[in-house]
């Protein structure tokens, strides 16, 4: 009955309201001579519009049939010479069909520079075709033809780079777009400024005048900047001329000796810092990569020897060695802990003197421990209570206490309670790590104070950057780190005015200046850069004053390969080609993506590693190279020093082949051999030998990943790629420290190092050879063996598998009895494997049957015989080495 009312009630609303329909006033009565004046009036707007606008695509049409490239900024400085035409009534959209008057007229302009850019091809197709030994690709003439205000040509390697910066000069200079005293080359270091400058009087000898085309470094140039606009011309610091190298890291390390002469309290800071905490501990909470072994144990070598399982450990474990106070590390607690539920107990250190316990706990500000550690608070507070029970004593400290600096004086404050005094001693002989190199450390700061320098950064923005970085990092370390620059750097700067020098940083920065207060006043109007990527801040800044000429229209024109980006240490900065754009005004980015020199794989495979890193600019590289036979090899060793002597039965075995027409050289007569090192110190001891034992078939060089950059060899032998402190990857170059003076930090895993590697592998032609260690690859071959590219072939030893866990760089070994493989990043990583048969002979097993390769193991009856290589020659192994089964047999002798 509810319902039926409700329903009443719905239709009783809709019949009273529902079908009322509002009433709509009519129109008021139109006048017709009204009307017709209002649309007269806005034929007469319409029509005046119409001839401002006219007038305005007048002024336009001179622009656009000049029969050049018309620059981006032209959009701007058309408009503000010549203002577009606004309709009263009607939004440009309205009036032209377009969203605005900038629109219409990049529109318009595209359009012009696209039919002009087809039409150069064609008009200076000889030209492109001849310029350089090759023809010129459509990338290549493309970056040639585009005179938009700021070009960055973004090259891959072996893209020619110098070839185009070389065809563009002359492209200019053929168009009549500037005379040749109007064109400036800067170049990062001599030898490049030199080389581009020899190439244009080469490849264009047949233009007039061409000798007066300036290639010059930015040093020499900004010396002659400074020279004119203040009469005066400054003198470089001797320790900072490019003529004299590492003048400047040993300038510092002398400083640093006079300073600790003269003050105590930095020589304290000083050794304080070399000694315990030159090495980093990372963020809280990261894994991290071991970088020793020994007695079965994985971690971080301490100055007295053990292997401590954490950086922070090592901190501490360094801290007690350097200041005298005995101690012992993981010994075994004096109380018998071990039930169903516990193990033995083995406190992190115990100290006899003091009798007293330490542990150090991974936990944060709050109490929290990593989410990767199970079960780590329960143990924790077991460990507190173990000690409340058995009535020891115990100080604790934290990664928080650690990483703001309060952990090392609340352990002293312990020690001193319980009668142990520690006293520093700088110069203890250590037993494991020695300290870092003091000229290591010198260059750090060196690098450190040219960042600051570059970026014109002040006190009060070097603390500000110490406070954000503090917040996860490392901060009392930064404090030490900083506070120690700082009275450097101070050093450094009485020296140069009692001198009166400059230095590099100071000379780009003045160099600047005069620029841009029209000081100096600039007579180049083409302005090309090589080498971008290695860029510094105040090379970008002298750029751009040069760049932003008043009054003159500039072309400027930077080609770099940010992969490449690989001089952090000499204060280059890799984000000036990530922010291009926004630096300079009416920017083109164009690319380079075809390589003259690696065959398609080795691009292929290097372009990906590279690319793992988000931040570096995306492109896919293709080539003019046909060669598809094998261009990656890796050889594995059971030991480092096996791997010289395999070399020499390489270069034994290539020269026999160029002997024997079964190896020619791609041009000459010689085959290039390029051996490539890490450091200095790879360079191996026979290089001589090998040089004049091989020399008259084969060119070898040897360079370091560094100096090799601009090279190419047929065959490049990259040498001891190993995982470790000076390994590759190198673990002490990328400081954390130094993100206080970068504007923008990458905090990519060993970025620089990533793209050095990457320049170690792209500088091949043919093939690239790989030599490393079966126990320590480097993370970076681990990297490539899991994605499939590359395989590890094992020399003296077995082959190695890659852990499984994902992002991890380790290789399973053997651990504990045998019966298990376990990561070779432990304890940063803890995977772990076992055996198939852990019943399986461990002990080499001679096998005592005659067998072939193919055959199924007489020894364990599941594995393959295989054939594998020693240091003294090949032999039959089991393919199931691995999981246990060490059966072995000589290989029988062919008779002759």
């Amino acid at each position: 009955m509810e319902f039926l009312i409700f329903i009443g009630l719905v239709w009783l609303i809709g019949t009273i309201f529902g079908n009322k329909k509002p009433k709509i006033a009519p129109p008021p009565p139109v006048d017709p001579v009204l009307e017709a004046e209002r649309r007269a009036n806005q034929k007469r707007e319409d029509d005046r519009f119409k001839g401002a606008f006219d007038q305005w695509v007048a002024h336009l049409s001179a622009v656009v049939s000049s029969g050049r490239w018309i620059p981006k900024g032209t959009v701007r400085r058309f408009l503000a010479q010549h203002p577009a035409p606004t309709h009263p009534r009607k939004t440009w959209q309205q009036a032209v069909g377009q969203t605005s008057p900038e629109e219409t007229l990049r529109h318009q302009f595209d359009k012009v520079n696209a039919t002009h850019l087809a039409r150069q091809k064609v008009v200076r197709r000889d030209f492109f075709n001849s310029v350089e030994k090759n023809p010129l690709t459509d990338e290549q003439i493309h970056a040639c033809i585009c005179m938009d205000d700021s070009v960055m040509v973004v090259a891959a390697a072996g893209s020619g780079k110098t070839s185009t910066m070389v065809a563009k000069t002359g492209y200019a200079l053929h168009e009549k777009l500037a005379t040749p005293e109007q064109i400036l080359l800067l170049a990062f270091n001599k030898a490049t400024a030199e080389e581009v400058g020899q190439r244009i009087a080469e490849r264009l000898r047949d233009v007039p005048q061409v000798d007066k085309v300036r290639s010059n470094t930015f040093h020499a140039f900004g010396i002659e900047v400074i020279g004119k606009a203040t009469g005066k011309r400054p003198s470089l610091a001797p320790w900072v001329d490019p003529s004299n190298p590492g003048a400047d890291i040993r300038e510092v390390s002398d400083i640093i000796k006079t300073l600790s002469n003269q003050d105590a309290t930095f020589k304290r800071d000083w050794d304080l810092f070399r000694t315990v905490y030159a090495r980093d501990v990372g963020k809280w909470g990261q894994p991290q990569t071991p970088d020793a072994y020994a007695d079965g144990q994985r971690g971080f070598l301490t100055a007295h020897g053990e292997i401590v399982k954490s950086k922070e450990e090592r901190i501490i474990a360094d801290w007690l060695f350097y200041n005298g106070v005995d101690y012992a590390y993981e010994r075994a607690y004096e109380h018998d802990t071990a039930d169903e539920h516990h193990r033995q107990y083995f406190p992190d250190f115990y100290y006899p003197g003091a009798n007293l316990y330490h542990e150090h706990f991974a936990l944060n500000e709050v109490g929290e421990a990593p989410s990767h550690f199970k079960d780590y608070l329960e143990g924790v507070e077991w460990k507190r209570q173990l000690h409340v029970d058995k009535g020891t004593v115990l100080v604790e400290t934290t990664s928080h206490g650690l990483l703001v600096g309060q952990a090392i004086p609340d352990l002293e404050k312990a020690l001193l309670a319980r009668g142990v005094k520690p006293v520093f001693d700088p110069t203890r002989e250590s037993i494991g790590l020695p300290p870092v190199d003091e000229a290591d450390l010198a260059r750090s700061f060196r690098v450190f104070q040219q960042h600051v320098k570059n970026n014109g950064l002040t006190h009060a923005q070097l603390q500000a950057a110490l406070k954000e970085q503090s917040e996860d990092g490392y901060g009392a370390r930064l404090r030490m780190y900083l506070a120690i620059y700082e009275r450097i750097a101070a050093e450094w700067e009485r020296r140069l005015r009692a001198g009166q020098f400059i230095d590099f940083e100071d000379m780009l920065i003045q160099a600047a200046t005069h620029v841009e207060s029209r000081a100096y006043q600039s007579p180049y109007i083409l302005i090309l850069a090589d080498e971008f990527q290695d860029s510094s801040r105040a090379r970008i800044r002298l750029l751009k004053a040069l760049a932003g000429n008043p009054g003159v229209p500039t072309h400027l024109c930077v080609v770099g390969d940010d992969w490449q980006g690989i001089n952090r240490f000499a204060g280059s900065d890799i984000s000036v080609m990530t922010e291009f754009e926004k630096t300079f005004d009416f920017a083109t980015r164009l690319t380079l993506n075809t390589t003259f020199r690696c065959p398609q794989h080795l691009c292929d495979v290097s372009s990906t590693f590279i690319q793992a890193n988000p931040a570096q600019i995306k492109k896919k590289v293709k080539t003019t190279n046909p060669l598809t036979k094998t261009p990656m090899l890796a050889y594995g060793f059971s030991q480092e020093d096996a791997i010289p002597g395999y070399i020499e039965q390489q270069l034994a075995d290539m020269h026999r082949y160029a002997a024997a027409g079964k190896l020619l050289p791609a041009k000459g007569k010689h085959i290039t051999i390029l051996l490539l090192g890490r450091y200095r110190r790879d360079i191996p001891d026979a290089l001589a030998q090998w040089q004049k034992q091989f020399g008259d078939r084969l060119k070898i060089d040897f360079k370091t990943a560094h100096g090799s950059k601009g090279l190419e060899a047929e065959y490049v032998f990259v040498l001891n790629v190993l995982q470790g402190t000076h390994g590759f990857p190198s673990q002490i170059q990328d400081d954390p420290a130094l993100q206080l003076a970068m504007p923008a930090p990458d905090p990519y895993p060993f970025a620089e190092e990533r793209r050095l590697f990457y320049v170690a592998m792209t500088r091949a032609s043919k093939q690239v050879r790989f030599y490393t260690t079966l126990a320590q690859p480097s993370q970076f071959l681990v990297e490539l063996v899991k994605r499939k590219y590359l395989t590890i072939e094992p020399l003296d030893g077995e082959g190695l598998e890659p852990c499984a866990r994902p992002g991890c760089g380790g290789v399973m070994v053997p651990r504990g009895d045998g019966s298990f493989l376990g990561c070779s990043q432990f304890p940063s990583c803890n995977q772990t494997r076992k055996v198939a048969d852990p019943a399986a002979v461990r002990r080499s097993q001679r096998i005592t049957v005659p067998v072939v390769a193919g055959q199924t193991c007489p020894v364990c009856e599941q594995g393959v015989i295989q054939e594998k290589k020693s240091k003294n020659g090949p032999f039959y192994g089991c393919s199931r080495f691995r999981d246990g089964c060490k059966a072995t047999a000589n290989i029988p002798r062919t008779k002759a």
